[in-house]
């Protein structure tokens, strides 16, 4: 027992000693005071930088020189002669200043978009029209930000979200999974693509009774859209004949403007339809179809993800402003 209480008294120093390394730290505010003042060269001008009062920066002053342990200022004949260690302190003071100023322009850097990059999912039909539209609204508020978008299938969104390849995906279906969070921003209908030329181009709505004998251009079994069309027909008791399938809805402008056939895709996927020798015209009794924006629900989102959102709804507000119906005669 007596040797463990001789041993006990050895740990008192390092605790002075710590003590000691505590007193020796001054404050960011103690620094400031001490940087105006040796920029101005006296306390009244320190106090008309900062807007303080000149006594409360004079014990400012007087306890950090406590804290430090050495003088700062010589008092003479009422002007403040900086010492020698203040001279070397300001030199450290200039490049600690020196580096908030370049973190502060790192900060609006960063909130103007400047080097960064957001990447996103679309699907093909989502990412013929609307996305790029929302790009191109975000990138006149932050032209400096670069964008990476993959068009995406089906099966390939919920692996894109989960290894976060990308912040969000846009889709005009919702992502059904326990880890993803979906948005739905819009809804529209279906709409029939039909060539220059063709006996229904003029019409201004259609129904599947009109389209059950058509030669008809439909995405691939698996998805969304054919669930969609396939619906449509089921509902009146209708089957459509299908000429070609297809995954991409690029691939089925290609054909109707070439008068494969007719083509039945979702509204926002052909928004700039007037660019091609096609009518779009509403088809009666589809399912609706949505706008959705899916991430993932446990990852962070960037500060990009709200403005992106924000010229999504944009582009879509925009887009529906003309009649869904167009018949290009060029």
């Amino acid at each position: 027992m007596a040797g463990r209480e001789r041993v006990a008294p050895a740990s008192f120093p390092l605790e002075a000693r710590d003590e000691a390394i505590e007193k020796r730290k001054i404050s960011l505010r103690q620094i400031e005071v001490f940087r105006a003042v040796m920029i101005s060269g006296s306390i009244n001008g320190a106090s008309q930088m900062l807007r303080v009062s000149q006594p409360s920066l004079s014990r400012t002053v007087r306890r950090a020189e406590d804290i430090l342990g050495f003088t700062l200022f010589e008092r003479v004949k009422g002007r403040l002669i900086p010492t020698k260690e203040a001279g070397t302190l300001l030199g450290m003071v200039r490049r600690v200043y020196q580096q908030l100023d370049e973190l502060g322009e790192t900060v609006e850097r960063l909130m103007r978009g400047d080097d960064g990059l957001f990447r996103l999912g679309t699907t093909s039909s989502a990412g013929r029209c609307l996305v790029p539209a929302a790009i191109a609204s975000l990138s006149r508020d932050l032209p400096r930000l670069a964008y990476h978008v993959d068009v995406l299938v089906l099966g390939q969104i919920f692996d894109y979200l989960q290894y976060q390849r990308g912040e969000c995906v846009v889709s005009v279906f919702p992502i059904r999974h326990p880890l993803v969070q979906t948005k739905a921003l819009a809804e529209g209908d279906l709409v029939a693509l039909v060539p220059r030329g063709h006996r229904l181009a003029d019409r201004h709505r259609l129904l599947p009774a009109d389209l059950a004998g058509e030669r008809l251009i439909s995405f691939a079994a698996e998805t969304p859209h054919a669930a969609a069309v396939s619906e449509l027909f089921r509902t009146a008791g209708l089957v459509p004949r299908i000429g070609v399938w297809i995954r991409h809805v690029e691939t089925a402008i290609g054909l109707v403007a070439k008068g494969f056939g007719i083509a039945i895709v979702d509204e926002f996927a052909v928004s700039d339809a007037t660019a091609f020798p096609i009518s779009v015209i509403p088809v009666t009794g589809g399912p609706r179809v949505h706008i959705c924006l899916s991430w993932h629900r446990d990852l962070t989102r960037s500060r990009f993800f709200e403005r992106f959102e924000g010229a999504l709804i944009g582009a879509l507000q925009a887009g529906r402003q003309p009649a869904p119906h167009y018949a290009t005669r060029a």
